[in-house]
């Protein structure tokens, strides 16, 4: 059988799409090799002007854009472009939150080609001195189930095609990491920071407790021995003894109550018991000393610890989230009962939790509102705490019900006490 005489049109499309795939395959390599330089040389926000430039050059697009989604995934918190001047930056004004297409990409899974932005349903036009673009590429962020973002561009003569698409969709692969990265390294400095503030509020708080404790015990004592002096020196101590008693032994008491207080602030700044005695324990003397200092009628403690230890960070945070509590009802609740629990609970589905639930059935307050200031620099200390470990805090309150501080630690935090 003669073999089939060439067909023209058929060699010139067979041609056509190995140039187009041997342009996608370039393209892909290409945009892999950079954003792997990318990844490897940068870190931080500087990383998404460095991608969506590449993006912009690999493509030849005149403008490409990241949008970074927020939390919830609905919206953008943040938005990098590359095309635009500063001039032109300035005029448009507010960077865009994810309305219209931008928005609708917010949910896609695949890219998104369009020869005109403008006749997309979605569309929502453009603010004031906004330069016109027609042809659009988006490509959705995304990690797993996960919105991270999106990447578009615009502009390019002719349009966009397959290996443009390509090149965008292998630079988002990349750029989930990067997003990703710049998510961790924002969340790192900000329990940082967090920490940093908890270390200055408990400092001030120290300085409180110095100044409305130790200091006025020590100064009354000072004013009471002064007096005592100066009937010393004055010969009258003999003939007025009877009268200086109850000045010197109100100094006395003034110097007992300094050295009480000495202690209290000292164990403030790092409770021994906890190393002698453990989280139960420590708490148990704490709780002891606190309804002697306030007069409550009642304050009970129950826990399953036994003699169980934890890391120093969590015995430590939970014996100050119990201290900060406990110093709350006693200079703000007038309340007569206090309960203080302490639990392990095992639900035996690697849900196992650490809890801490500090009540009172004192005036309570409305959380969250001005009622709180008062309260603020130790509900503060508490929820960074909380926040540090990675666990849940609710404050239940409401004026005349008392108050409970409730606070859930993931069992991850059950390790060897160091």
């Amino acid at each position: 059988m003669p073999d089939p005489l060439p067909n023209p049109t058929n060699d010139v499309a067979r041609g056509d799409d190995l140039v187009r795939l041997l342009r996608k395959e370039q393209m892909l390599e290409t945009a892999t090799q950079v954003a792997s330089d990318i990844l490897v040389s940068l870190s931080g926000i500087e990383v998404l002007d460095h991608f969506v430039e590449a993006a912009r050059e690999l493509t030849g697009a005149r403008y490409a854009a990241i949008g970074v989604a927020t939390k919830e995934g609905d919206q953008l918190e943040a938005f990098v472009t590359a095309g635009l001047t500063d001039e032109q930056e300035k005029a448009i004004g507010k960077r865009p939150r994810g309305a219209g297409v931008l928005g609708m990409l917010l949910s896609r899974t695949a890219p998104l080609r369009l020869d005109d932005l403008s006749h997309h349903p979605a569309s929502v036009g453009f603010p004031p001195n906004h330069p016109p673009m027609t042809a659009f590429l988006g490509v959705p962020i995304r990690q797993g189930d996960t919105v991270l973002g999106s990447l578009y561009l615009t502009e390019k003569d002719g349009g966009f095609d397959e290996a443009d698409e390509v090149t965008v969709f292998a630079l988002g692969v990349h750029l989930a990491v990067a997003i990703r990265n710049l998510q961790m390294l924002k969340r790192q400095r900000a329990l940082v920071s967090g920490l940093i503030a908890a270390q200055e509020e408990e400092r001030r708080a120290v300085a409180y407790d110095l100044h409305d404790g130790l200091t006025q015990y020590v100064m009354a004592a000072q004013m009471h021995l002064s007096v005592f002096r100066g009937a010393l020196e004055r010969g009258e101590v003999t003939l007025a003894k009877e009268s200086l008693r109850p000045t010197l032994e109100t100094a006395y008491k003034y110097l007992t109550d300094s050295v009480t207080e000495s202690r209290r602030l000292v164990n403030g700044l790092r409770s021994l018991a906890l190393d002698d005695m453990g989280l139960a324990g420590a708490l148990e003397q704490l709780i002891g000393e606190e309804k002697a200092r306030a007069g409550w009628q009642e304050a009970t403690f129950a826990h399953n610890l036994a003699a169980e230890r934890f890391s120093d960070r969590v015995e430590t945070a939970l014996y100050r989230i119990a201290q900060e509590a406990l110093t709350n009802v006693r200079k703000h609740a007038e309340a007569r009962v206090v309960r203080v629990r302490l639990l392990v609970r095992a639900d035996g589905e690697n849900h196992d939790e650490l809890t801490l639930d500090v009540s009172d059935d004192g005036n309570g307050f409305l959380p969250k509102t001005r009622d709180a200031d008062e309260r603020h620099i130790g509900l503060q200390g508490i929820a960074e705490r909380v926040r540090l470990l990675e666990g849940h805090l609710e404050i239940i309150s409401a004026p005349g019900r008392g108050t409970t501080i409730a606070v859930r630690l993931p069992m991850f935090v059950r390790e060897e006490a160091q």
